[in-house]
């Protein structure tokens, strides 16, 4: 099989996915690493963070700019937050729910994400710091207690204990949020030959960052547009 994984380009702002295997190459006769499968620039600033999920190994989350991204493993990305008014320094998945990661911003809060209650925004806010946010590393101390370490930029760690409702997977949140990704892709799929039989180009199809900052009035058409063509497709 391919031996291909996640690659970032920090200062390109890029998610690259390649083989890093070194072949021969038959005319120089020299080693050689592949060109990537594929290379997206994905987010409005540097990537900090690129983690693959503790419950499924083909999903993947990177983080940058003002925004995080999720990808299917071998295809473009699948689900994309909007743009935030605050730059996103670090991240983590949690390690007891599949639906739940945390993201740490450059103004030392922390968004709480619960893809099981929401998508389109944190299910919640905790300042940490006064300070940016520069590394979160979870740990599980057991089944009734699990920890999330935060660094800041001041080089203070803070340990905080991860509620009840954040450490505690729903019914079938595993099987649930497996479906909610198989979803997304065939949404990503619905466009990309939406756009191919329209002639459009292919590449980069899937959710975008816009170059300019949109009104809150934009953003919100623009969604409702998305939201009202997936519609279409879950009716199919």
């Amino acid at each position: 099989g391919i031996n291909a994984e996640y690659g970032k380009q920090w200062y390109q702002r890029r998610v690259r996915y390649q083989d890093w295997k070194a072949e021969k190459d038959p005319e120089s006769g020299k080693l050689a690493i592949s060109r990537p499968i594929y290379s997206q620039s994905t987010h409005a600033g540097p990537v900090h963070c690129l983690l693959r999920s503790p419950f499924y190994n083909h999903i993947v989350m990177s983080v940058g700019g003002w925004s995080w991204s999720i990808w299917k493993e071998g295809e473009s990305e699948i689900l994309q937050t909007s743009r935030s008014p605050f730059k996103f320094t670090a991240a983590t998945w949690s390690l007891t729910r599949p639906g739940v990661f945390y993201i740490g911003r450059e103004d030392g809060n922390i968004d709480v994400w619960d893809l099981m209650d929401r998508s389109h925004e944190p299910s919640m806010s905790q300042n940490i710091s006064s300070s940016v946010i520069t590394s979160l590393v979870p740990y599980k101390v057991s089944s009734k207690q699990v920890l999330l370490g935060v660094g800041d930029n001041f080089g203070t760690l803070h340990i905080l204990e991860v509620p009840w409702s954040l450490r505690h997977p729903s019914t079938n949140e595993l099987t649930a949020m497996s479906s909610y990704f198989d979803r997304e892709c065939s949404r990503i799929d619905y466009y990309k030959d939406r756009d191919a039989t329209r002639g459009a180009p292919v590449e980069d199809s899937g959710p975008q960052i816009p170059t300019v900052l949109e009104t809150a009035e934009e953003e919100e058409e623009r969604l409702k547009k998305s939201f009202n063509e997936y519609l279409k497709i879950e009716r199919e």
